[in-house]
């Protein structure tokens, strides 16, 4: 049994603790704040709570494997079901309903919308990257360079630019912008990002978008139920900042009142531990967010509305009449949405703005490509001596997909306790 302790609680440290544990490993989650979850619970203004993020998630089976293998099967605890897909409206005020989960269903979209489909095939080109990353990088702890050998180069093409694929793809720019959009709204360059990123249309088209009954605030009580399910102990107001080395191998964690001796340390806080360097990268800044919530005879929309304005805009619904609207233009975001045919500003009760500053106080939202050897520079990258990264910060990205990928492998690489 090693003693392993989980340094942050957000939806990384909860999965990571809940994996542990059931491998019958003696696990410890400190927590700066004063309760477990995180951006999971996203912010709260006058008593009603919006998501600071977008509240769907795709590959389901990360989400199923979890629960599975920290105990209670998903649908036992949460309900997950499938969202219908994304409206994306352009400067022509043209629409595209786009659905998500299959591939025929997205082409008649397509026909219907633009009277022609050139992004079906395009979007079969990536079978075989998803293949190669999934198995290169997310089935296991990434070993880095030493894993990109000249056959996982040759079908990742990582010198190709999104700006140099799309430019070449697509002769309908409302086709690039369903690429460049979120890409853009991020907060990356085209031109410094990877095209092989484009991988995210194929896994979203294959395995739909899907959204847990109650949002993400009961994702993150159901899994603070299985921490105490599974004996985890929980220590909330409490922050750790130093790690314990002997050479290569870590031997405990410093906090702001003690010393916690471990065997295996999952750093999944968006510190950065003491001695260690710290990363070569570039965060992100996070997009200003705008949260509102709409009367009545507000028009009816989807539950996901990308609009592809200069800079794109995305809105989704946080339940009820709640709605988050995350932005990049310095124009009123109302204005800019009216401009686009979604008139929204005589149907708004309540509004909340967020900077970019006052997120970057809730926690860490990526790291910014800045070409493709950027994989190699993220935490978590090659772990070694008993240390492993996972959140937000960390390989492979920040969405909750990609972390749970991430506490799986390293699940996988610590293994089960002997009995």
């Amino acid at each position: 049994m090693a003693r392993v302790v989980v340094v942050g609680g957000g939806f990384a440290g909860l999965s990571a603790a809940a994996r542990l544990a059931k491998l019958r490993h003696e696990v410890t989650v400190i927590e700066a704040s004063d309760r477990l979850g995180g951006r999971l619970h996203g912010v709260t203004f006058d008593g009603e709570t919006w998501p600071t993020e977008l509240d769907t998630v795709t590959l389901p089976g990360v989400f199923r494997d979890l629960f599975r293998k920290s105990g209670r099967p998903i649908d036992e605890v949460i309900q997950l079901d499938i969202t219908e897909g994304r409206r994306h409206i352009f400067k022509d005020k043209s629409m595209l309903d786009l659905p998500l989960g299959n591939r025929g269903d997205q082409r008649a979209a397509l026909i219907a919308a633009f009277g022609d489909d050139e992004w079906s095939e395009w979007v079969d080109t990536y079978a075989e990257t998803w293949d190669v990353i999934r198995r290169t990088a997310l089935d296991q702890t990434f070993a880095g360079r030493p894993a990109i050998d000249k056959n996982v180069r040759k079908v990742l093409r990582p010198r190709q630019s999104l700006a140099a694929l799309t430019d070449k793809a697509f002769p309908d720019e409302r086709l690039a912008k369903l690429v460049l959009g979120p890409v853009r709204l991020a907060g990356d360059e085209r031109r410094v990002t990877p095209g092989f990123v484009a991988v995210s249309h194929y896994v979203e088209r294959n395995f739909g978008r899907w959204r847990f009954e109650g949002g993400l605030p009961a994702l993150a009580d159901a899994l603070e139920s299985r921490l105490a399910e599974r004996g985890v102990t929980v220590e909330t107001g409490e922050s750790g900042h130093e790690l314990v080395r002997d050479g290569a191998d870590v031997r405990g964690v410093v906090t702001d009142r003690r010393t916690i001796p471990a065997d295996v340390v999952v750093w999944c806080a968006p510190t950065w531990p003491a001695p260690l360097p710290a990363p070569r990268g570039m965060p992100r800044i996070p997009a200003a967010h705008t949260f509102i919530t709409l009367d009545a005879s507000a028009p009816a929309m989807p539950d996901e509305v990308l609009v592809h304005a200069n800079p794109p805009i995305r809105l989704w619904s946080g339940g009820g009449a709640k709605w988050t609207i995350e932005h990049r233009s310095g124009e009123d975001v109302l204005r800019a949405l009216a401009r686009f045919g979604l008139d929204l500003r005589e149907h708004v009760t309540a509004r909340h703005d967020m900077t970019p500053s006052d997120l970057v106080g809730l926690g860490h939202w990526g790291w910014a490509w800045r070409g493709w050897t950027t994989i190699f520079d993220l935490p978590g990258v090659a772990p070694t001596g008993g240390l492993y990264f996972a959140g937000a910060h960390a390989h492979p990205g920040a969405s909750l997909e990609a972390i749970g990928m991430a506490t799986a492998a390293i699940a996988d690489a610590v293994g089960p306790a002997p009995r």
